[in-house]
């Protein structure tokens, strides 16, 4: 995915002393606190090896191999209230001091999703909730997590929900569980305060504004905190790499000529669902002929040709993470002569890109050897965007292009050429792990060599 996708704005604090409430019994708190499709690790690809000392130990991962049919993905949940505790340290020691406040995000008609920094610091998922960090000299002094009152009533039709009190302290590992009726007030209390107060989330911003408090913005820090992966992060997001490469094969198995864009996409979401996926981490991108040329084409349309060219850029969120992989296909399943000269370009460029991956490197250095290697081919000229982004969280998240790369740190690597004028377009993306020593391919289930591909589409495609 080429950018990040921008997010709805979220209400003011009216809505914060308003919202119903209700508590869940401590039976159901676990279940409840979690996304609904984590639990114990069953498949070796997931399991850590003996001995594996965090992101950064080699070989943490078990060989790629093709998917075993319609099987559903379960990892453990990386979010337990140790390791959220943790990130709140962690985000504590970037701050320094002040007061951070983080909103969960807005309800929502459909199925909710925290946002992914809050459930990364909470392990919950509700909407509208309030988390309070309290900080001095890098060090976590005091937390609140404002949760709505018990209401039976709003319970009877949608649910148990985390509710104040020593249960949801428990199940949580936060210090303090508090009715979040007394939000409003405490954020008016700072504009008397001597204390400095970040929030992260529009609806607290816009809050604080109405209330004439002074804020600032807390996303840089708390992004900055989150960006290296833990082990257990780093297994929930190879299972939502593999969970999207595995639906990309879903969809190469309906595509031929005559094959409609939704078809393919309904092929690759249906395939992250029925897999344990939550849900897209963005909208799926599904071009092909002429669109295979718009980097951010949604409409997903078109009835694919004979020779068309067709990109998939799509990615699975799953236990809080999301994938991004890009993978150009030949609809006839042979490319054309130019068709291929064009992919080996990118190819190469891919290769170029990702050679540069290694600790004390950066994207941007990443972006320069696939943009010389275009430069070579006569290409560059096409070649419209960043060769690659951060990656964990949100489908963009950092490191940003000049950020020093560090272990942990996981990438995108994803040139592209688009010619308009010849209606054909090639994005291949690959997914990176920083190493001690240079970089580890995440998304290697089908490959992107050109005869590699070619190959593998013979495999996974009906025969005639």
């Amino acid at each position: 995915m080429i950018r990040h996708i921008a997010r709805r704005g979220l209400p003011s604090a009216a809505r914060f002393a308003t919202f119903p409430a209700m508590k869940p019994t401590p039976a159901i708190l676990t279940t409840l606190l979690t996304l609904p499709l984590l639990v114990a690790c069953e498949s070796p690809r997931y399991a850590l090896q003996d001995g594996a000392g965090g992101p950064h130990s080699s070989g943490p991962y078990a060989p790629s191999a093709l998917p075993q049919a319609h099987g559903v993905y379960t990892v453990a949940d990386p979010q337990t209230p140790a390791a959220c505790r943790a990130n709140r340290e962690k985000v504590a020691a970037e701050l320094g001091s002040g007061h951070l406040a983080v909103h969960s995000g807005e309800e929502v008609d459909g199925r909710f999703v925290a946002d992914p920094h809050f459930y990364w610091l909470t392990g919950v998922n509700t909407p509208e909730l309030v988390l309070l960090l309290e900080v001095a000299d890098g060090a976590l002094q005091d937390e609140t997590l404002f949760v709505p009152a018990k209401d039976p009533g709003f319970e009877r039709w949608n649910g148990t929900r985390i509710a104040p009190g020593e249960d949801a302290e428990a199940a949580t590992g936060i210090a303090n569980v508090d009715d979040l009726a007394g939000w409003a007030d405490l954020l008016a209390s700072y504009a008397t305060k001597d204390v400095r107060l970040l929030t992260f989330g529009s609806a607290l911003r816009e809050a604080a504004d109405e209330l004439g408090v002074k804020t600032q913005s807390g996303v840089a820090t708390v992004r900055k905190a989150a960006a290296v992966r833990t082990a257990a992060e780093l297994v929930a997001l190879q299972a939502a790499i593999d969970i999207t490469q595995d639906a990309l094969v879903d969809a190469f198995g309906v595509i031929e000529p005559g094959t409609w864009e939704y078809q393919a996409e309904a092929a690759i979401e249906g395939g992250f669902r029925k897999r344990g996926a939550i849900a897209p981490g963005f909208p799926s991108i599904v071009g092909s002929g002429p669109n295979t040329c718009f980097l951010h084409y949604r409409d997903n349309l078109r009835q694919m040709q004979a020779g068309d060219l067709v990109v998939m850029d799509v990615g699975a969120r799953f236990g809080g993470f999301t994938a991004d992989v890009t993978r150009t296909i030949p609809v006839s399943g042979t490319f054309t002569e130019r068709q291929r000269e064009v992919y080996q370009a990118v190819w190469d460029a891919s290769v170029a890109g990702a050679a540069e991956l290694k600790p004390g490197s950066s994207l941007r250095k990443a972006h320069e050897a696939a943009a010389a290697l275009l430069e070579e081919r006569g290409m560059r000229e096409y070649f419209f965007h960043s060769v690659g982004h951060g990656l964990g969280l949100l489908v963009h998240d950092n490191p940003s292009s000049r950020t020093e790369l560090v272990p942990g740190m996981v990438v995108t690597i994803e040139p592209g050429v688009y010619i308009a004028a010849e209606e054909l377009g090639v994005r291949i993306e690959n997914d990176w792990l920083i190493t001690e020593d240079g970089a580890e391919l995440l998304s290697s289930r089908i490959p992107s060599d050109p005869d590699a591909l070619l190959d593998f589409l013979a495999q996974v495609r009906p025969q005639e």
